[in-house]
């Protein structure tokens, strides 16, 4: 029977020593910089049978003495490791255990295998589990478990059922603890909080829980994937033997669990970690393991870099795009001729959100210190908290009302962000899964489905209907334009019309197969019903996507609209536009690069493309800016809005993601611009989420009468999935309709 040892103290070197209670961490306790060596120290009654002193894991080195004689070294953040106490048998003994912890000069960060928890907040230092002593017998290795995965071609069976990966990315982070090994009762609340937002699998980024987060997993009916704890680690060979070394401990240790049903040996290894070590690692795991998914690296070389020789047996790509350009980064990374196997999307679809600075500016976690001692920047490349949570308004409490207004507009556009993408995954089932970025927010993102707090972001309902077994999705109508002598890609968009018949197609993507009739109907802004219908049945075969109905109604009326569906046990719904076009091209366009797709009319409105005919203000324009006055940044990826009360498509994102740009305004390049004396005011506002930066997607110059607006959103669509010119484009004719108003 093991006997938990729980009088322990530690000394940081200062020769006080000061009583912990394991699991333990020192934290800020002493300087974050700090890296040992540590001395924890207790006495123990060694029991007269033969016995082992069991250390559940310790962060990083560990030096045990026992009275004053050397027992064992022990290097390695995440396994577990025993001492041999038949030396001692019967004897009261002074246990002391010498830490010293990854990321100072002794054990640099990529010199070990520290996973990713370093490049979220810091390394981490102690005692981290629980030690006990436990009669010894004949050490025998842990067998590893029953395979309970099969593989056909690219489809996944688990216990002889289909099995679609809806994975949540957990990348071990608890700040109120200071390391990894959670109490069970948090385990159990994740677990269950994960489940009840239609997760089957959580992934274990570049981390080893302790292993009760398997059982509980196991328990609640979920499974996991293992990603061994290597990330841009140093290319030194020697270092990834010693590397190697600790990853088949934790192979060794953690096969057993028969839920871990997919293994990784790190993550987006680049040019760092050569092929041959690569190739081995995924022999030693399918030889250890017997599991049939192993892959060498997640994210793969065709997306980071390196050698392009991948090993393994299944695709893993992190697609992180803006939202307008996924479909087409989806389509490139289908097999295609490619060996038929599966391919997930190992980690992806990361949505940052205005988080509640004010409420962390209040409290001030250890995490967000501008002080060094407790938040050194280390390893990460993104440490900005810090210095913004200390003079911005928001968090302040000076700008209370935008600040909730921030947080509550960013939530949404995350929300629906992240189900028009996870319907674009379902519609192509050579995709296997998916593994979702990720569970709980960090000092370097915001995209957690949990906040800083552990407080649900979302809720089942907003989740169900695209993170549940069916799914159920619009397909996109083709539509090539002819562009210099040939057609290009192009397709319509279901979500912005144009008055006449209104059309779509509905895909249901099924994980266990579905006989599966459609019944829809369409709703006005005020909920009343303007069609409904009924189609006729079509199985889908299980763990496919196929077009399961078409809908086909007339509508001359302008306006918002919802179509809701319903096959089998699942729904589903969209907001769309019906817009009318523009029949009258009533201004002069200056398009050199004919985007518009339209020849310019007569009027006093300008309407340019990439140029500036003369000051702002000498004339009512609208100027759209592609290139100068412009700097990159992503529209969706990484922001929030703010929307003055003249802005089109306020928090309106179906229409937005038709025409949204992929550059900010300058706001220089219009002061420069504009004549002295103008009136200059942003009327859609970007606000970095990660820096703070503040800067405008669209700006009105007034001057003598005149008004211009500049903007980098695109009527005329033209990127990724957006129909190209106004003769395509509803929400882009929409959009100019509303900005000529701008200008009366």
């Amino acid at each position: 029977m093991s006997r938990a040892i729980s009088n322990w103290s530690v000394d940081y070197s200062d020769g006080e020593p000061h009583p912990v209670t394991l699991p333990h961490a020192w934290r800020h306790d002493v300087d974050v910089r700090w890296e040992g060596p540590a001395i924890y120290g207790t006495e123990i009654d060694v029991p007269s049978e033969l016995s082992t002193l069991h250390f559940q894991g310790v962060s990083y080195e560990a030096v045990v003495t026992i009275d004053g004689s050397h027992a064992l070294t022990h290097r390695g953040i995440w396994d577990s490791f025993e001492v041999d106490l038949e030396p001692w048998q019967g004897k009261r003994v002074k246990v002391e255990v010498a830490v010293i912890k990854n990321g100072g000069q002794r054990f640099p960060v990529k010199e070990v295998a520290s996973g990713f928890l370093p490049f979220v907040f810091h390394t981490f230092g102690g005692i981290w589990g629980e030690v006990t002593i436990a009669p010894k017998s004949e050490k025998k290795p842990l067998p590893h478990s029953e395979n309970r995965v099969f593989v056909d071609d690219s489809r996944i069976f688990v216990d002889g059922a289909p099995f679609y990966v809806r994975g949540l990315l957990h990348w071990g982070w608890y700040p109120e603890l200071g390391h990894h090994n959670a109490p069970e009762e948090t385990i159990r609340r994740e677990v269950q909080e994960a489940k009840r937002l239609g997760f089957n699998l959580i992934k274990f980024c570049l981390w080893a829980p302790p292993e009760r987060y398997f059982e509980i997993l196991r328990e609640e009916g979920m499974e996991a994937w293992l990603e061994l704890p290597l990330w841009d680690p140093t290319g030194d060979p020697d270092r990834l033997d010693e590397m190697a070394e600790e990853l088949e401990r934790i192979i060794r240790q953690y096969r057993s669990h028969a839920n871990i049903i997919l293994w990784t040996i790190g993550c987006e290894l680049s040019h760092a970690t050569p092929p041959e070590f690569r190739e081995r690692m995924v022999d030693l795991v399918r030889a250890l393991t017997g599991c049939p998914l192993v892959k060498d690296n997640s994210g793969g070389a065709e997306m980071y870099g390196g050698d392009l020789r991948e090993f393994g047996y299944f695709e893993d790509f992190h697609p992180y795009c803006d939202t307008q350009f996924y479909p087409l980064v989806l389509d490139s990374l289908l097999p295609g001729p490619r060996p038929e196997r599966p391919t997930l999307l190992g980690e992806f679809n990361d949505i940052d959100v205005h988080r509640d600075l004010n409420r962390l500016h209040d409290e001030m976690p250890y995490w967000a210190s501008a002080m060094p001692e407790l938040n050194d920047q280390g390893v990460r490349w993104q440490h900005d908290l810090p210095a913004f949570l200390a003079n911005n308004p928001m968090a302040l409490g000076d700008e209370m009302d935008r600040h909730e207004r921030l947080m509550a507009s960013s939530r949404e556009k995350a929300a629906f962000m992240r189900k028009r993408i996870q319907e674009w995954v379902r519609a192509r089932d050579p995709i296997s899964g998916y593994v979702i970025t990720g569970f709980r927010d960090t000092p370097i993102s915001t995209s957690g489905f949990f906040d800083d707090w552990g407080k649900p972001r979302f809720t089942h309902e907003e989740c169900a209907a695209w993170n549940s077994e069916d799914c159920l999705f619009l397909i996109p109508s083709r539509r090539p334009p002819w562009v210099d002598g040939g057609n290009r890609a192009g397709w319509l968009d279901p979500h912005n019309q144009f008055t006449g018949q209104v059309f779509f197609r509905v895909g249901l993507h099924s994980e266990s197969g579905a006989d599966a009739t459609l019944i829809w109907r369409i709703e006005d802004s005020t909920g009343k019903v303007q069609a409904r219908g009924v189609g006729k049945s079509a199985w889908i075969e299980q763990l496919r996507s196929r077009q399961i109905g078409e809908i086909s109604w007339h509508c001359e009326t302008p306006g918002e609209y919802r179509l809701i569906a319903e096959a089998g046990h699942t729904t589903n719904s969209w907001t769309f536009f019906v817009e009318s076009p523009l029949d009258a091209i009533n201004f002069q366009l200056i398009d050199p690069r004919d985007l518009f797709g339209v020849d310019g009319g007569e009027g006093d409105v300008q309407v340019q493309v990439d140029q500036l005919q003369a000051e702002l203000g000498a004339a009512n324009e609208l100027i759209f800016l592609e290139s100068i006055g412009t700097r990159p940044a992503p529209f969706w990826r990484e922001s929030a809005y703010e929307f003055h009360p003249d802005a089109p498509f306020a928090e309106q994102w179906d229409r937005l993601l038709a025409v949204s740009g992929d550059r900010v305004i300058d706001p220089t390049f219009i002061a420069e611009n504009s004549p002295s004396g103008a009136t200059i005011e942003t009327l859609i506002n970007r606000i970095d989420v990660r820096t703070y930066q503040e800067s405008p997607v669209m700006m009105r110059v007034r001057s003598g009468g005149n008004t211009a607006i500049c903007t980098t959103l695109r009527p005329y669509g033209g990127l990724g999935i957006q129909p190209s010119g106004l003769k395509r484009n509803a929400a882009g004719c929409a959009l100019m309709t509303k900005m000529l108003d701008l200008l009366k």
